[in-house]
């Protein structure tokens, strides 16, 4: 029997696009503009004395999306106008949790790439789906909240799958093939890699030196920092403040 749905999946293109254009930092002088990517990182981010994983990698299921896309969703899929979520035969809407789209914008701006690492027996749905999600920019703040003024043409939506940049590892098998697929196409060393996962039994991915972090409810902006936060306590650097991860 599937699994119950999240209570937190994406919510309305318009409080989308409103979580992601009220975020900004006080670093600049009052009303200049602030990098919209930037201002989205969480404050330990963005310390230029601490290194950020080469690669970061997610799931799909009850990780970048609330459900299984094997199991919850009945194909054909219509995405709806704004792209931000989509709806199977019967109905069922399906998109992100709520800080995933600000969080695949933001990340390959600060430097990492960006991958996939999933053993749906659905491949070819869950691709679908990836094209048919969009990733709305963030709207360009000044220091004191306040809308930027237009520079330039403003960038559009940006299909999700191609924010992965062909890192993607979707077919039913084991994880560790998966990272072995995508050190190959990077060149990274396994050590240089995050991997963001709702199952445990996914831990064998250590064992090539990858750091895992497991989540229960999603990827927030909340899980990727404390996520990079043990990745760089492993990696030697300057030790965070100890986060608590889920049993």
């Amino acid at each position: 029997m599937p699994k119950k749905l999240s209570k937190n999946p994406l919510p309305q293109s318009s409080s989308t696009i409103s979580s992601l254009s009220t975020i900004t930092t006080s670093s600049t002088a009052s009303g200049n503009p602030v990098n919209p990517a930037l201002s989205l990182l969480p404050p330990s981010l963005t310390d230029p004395s601490l290194p950020l994983p080469k690669l970061i990698v997610f799931d799909l299921d009850y990780t970048l999306w609330p459900f299984w896309v094997d199991t919850h969703v009945t194909p054909p899929l219509k995405p709806n106008a704004q792209h931000s979520s989509a709806t199977d035969r019967y109905g069922e809407d399906y998109g992100f949790y709520c800080d995933v789209p600000s969080i695949l914008y933001t990340l390959p701006r600060a430097g990492p790439r960006i991958g996939v690492a999933s053993r749906t027996s659905a491949p070819g749905l869950a691709r679908d789906l990836l094209k048919m999600l969009h990733i709305p920019a963030p709207t360009p703040l000044t220091d004191d909240a306040t809308p930027a003024p237009p520079m330039g043409k403003p960038e559009k939506p940006k299909c999700v799958l191609e924010v992965f940049d062909g890192l993607l590892e979707i077919y039913p098998g084991s994880k560790i093939r998966h990272f072995e697929g995508l050190q190959k196409r990077t060149g990274f060393r396994y050590e240089d890699m995050l991997f963001f996962d709702d199952e445990s039994r996914n831990r064998d991915t250590e064992s090539l030196g990858v750091t895992m972090w497991l989540v229960r409810d999603g990827v927030s902006w909340g899980e990727i920092e404390a996520g990079v936060n043990e990745w760089r306590k492993r990696r030697g650097f300057a030790k965070m403040p100890d986060a608590t991860e889920l049993p």
